[in-house]
């Protein structure tokens, strides 16, 4: 029997909850109650608070890796036809609360600890809070947005609350298993996206959204941006492994493909500081354990002949491969881009131009090169009016943005947040997980190198797997408490 008590809601509450989210709805979104959708809404609404009750009384283990899942869809929800729906935030929503009203799922979890980093991230969060507010930029869409997902403030609360969740063996293995079925999603999805058939992309929104890759046949999938798409890819390559390593039987044939898909989905992004970050980030790995240096050489050489083969086998990849590799224009964007945030950091260095102000302020800071064209600025030229570009070095930005006091910060948050789980002892279990968030680490920072802020599924498994990396003591019985409290008096 758990220590823990539990809250346990009156029947009643739940058709109460029912009807506050229908007149929330009705207010916010009157035509939501309109013709066939008075019907409609109000039967969603009710198998949802039914399915909130359900997870209520649930270990919410499984909700956490549905969120994960549901987070690689997050900002594509009108094209899924969920009308803007974020069922993802809505289920990391309900493990929020799950820890904090004491539901009877978390009756069996360790309670949430708070260290003194966390009180750091919660400085960081302030900071970019007092930032957006005074540059006028918290209720924007995309500021709002930013600063939830891609800052940190939800990622951070999951490196509070993941300890808890995956502290047993047996929900650790379940987010290994999303995972790697998560990789071997995203690998074929990129597969079919960039080498077809068509038909078999699933969300179609993929193949009709993506407009901005459609002159190459760059894998995006359902980030709709190939940065996100190769560090997902990525990191889940790096799970897969983990699973292959600790996992046995027949499931292991099927890892060692998943492994395969889930890189060559990070190939067919094209994305250079993908490629460079995933293999920095494996050498790196590797090379500190003695099973990976031994293996490394063979499993580079088996890479590497499948990739030439792959290129053998479809000259279309081949062709996309050499036009990505030799295209200059992406450089004359970095290069004026990082001329004009040097510019703007010179303008305010202590406390920046303010949270997600970059592309409303940067014209004024851009200059015309003497050896390539005015590139960087949005999609067409200096002067068009166009989709604006944001500035492709995430170390910058944060400079620009929230200026140097609010970059060290950032960063200090990361190196004591990350760093600290990775270089800390523990359990000879959690060792794993710990080898592989120096892995996905190792590929973010290398690819905020040359790119712009990631979106929310990026930074959200990254700080998720640092919370399962550091640990938890599970809840002991009552039993056990009762023979510790006779041992004590």
């Amino acid at each position: 029997m758990p220590v823990r008590a539990v809250w346990r809601p009156n029947e009643w509450v739940w058709p109460l909850l029912g009807i506050a989210t229908v007149l929330l709805a009705a207010g916010a979104y009157p035509q939501r109650l309109q013709g066939h959708w008075l019907v409609l809404t109000p039967l969603a609404i009710a198998a949802g608070v039914f399915a909130v009750r359900r997870l209520w009384s649930m270990h919410p283990a499984p909700t956490m890796c549905a969120a994960i899942v549901l987070s690689v869809f997050s900002g594509a929800w009108r094209e899924v036809g969920l009308g803007g729906l974020p069922l993802d935030r809505l289920l990391i929503l309900v493990v929020v609360l799950q820890f904090l009203l004491r539901a009877p799922g978390v009756a069996s979890a360790p309670r949430l600890r708070l260290r003194n980093v966390h009180l750091l991230l919660g400085l960081t969060v302030l900071y970019a809070l007092g930032s957006a507010v005074a540059a006028g930029t918290l209720m924007s869409e995309s500021g709002f947005l930013s600063f939830a997902d891609q800052l940190g403030v939800v990622p951070f609360l999951m490196f509070i609350v993941a300890p808890s969740v995956f502290a047993g063996q047996r929900e650790r293995n379940m987010l290994l298993a999303t995972l790697v079925g998560l990789g071997a999603y995203l690998g074929l999805t990129a597969i079919f996206e960039s080498l077809g058939p068509h038909f078999l992309v699933f969300p179609r929104y993929i193949l009709n959204v993506n407009t901005t890759l459609a002159e190459e046949a760059r894998a995006g999938g359902p980030f709709r941006a190939v940065v996100a798409e190769g560090f997902a890819t990525y990191a889940c390559a790096v799970a897969a492994v983990m699973a292959f390593v600790q996992w046995r039987g027949q499931r292991r044939r099927f890892l060692a493909a998943a492994v395969a898909i889930s890189l060559l989905g990070c190939i067919l992004t094209l994305e250079r500081g993908v490629w460079i970050g995933a293999i920095a980030a494996s050498l790196i790995a590797a090379s500190l354990t003695q099973a990976g240096r031994r293996r490394l050489v063979p499993t580079a050489l088996a890479f590497v002949l499948a990739g030439s083969v792959a290129l053998a086998l479809s000259p279309t990849l081949a062709h996309e491969l050499s036009n990505r590799t030799g295209d200059q224009k992406t450089v004359w964007d970095r290069e004026n881009q990082i001329s004009a945030g040097l510019r703007m950091l010179a303008a305010k260095p202590l406390f920046g131009f303010g949270w997600d102000r970059y592309t409303q302020d940067d014209l004024d800071y851009f200059r015309q090169p003497a050896d390539h064209p005015m590139f960087g600025y949005s999609h067409a030229n200096y002067e068009s009016v166009g989709q604006l570009l944001p500035l492709h070095e995430t170390y910058l930005s944060y400079a620009v943005e929230l200026g140097l006091f609010g970059a060290v910060l950032w960063a200090a948050s990361l190196l004591w947040g990350l760093g600290g789980t990775i270089l800390a002892r523990g359990p000879t279990e959690l060792v794993p997980w710990r080898a592989g968030l120096l892995a996905i680490t190792v590929c973010f920072l290398v690819i905020a190198l040359f790119n712009p802020y990631q979106s929310a599924f990026p930074v959200l498994l990254l700080w998720v797997w640092a919370g399962v990396a550091v640990g938890a003591s599970p809840l002991p019985s009552r039993a056990h408490a009762r023979h510790d409290a006779r041992v004590g008096a």
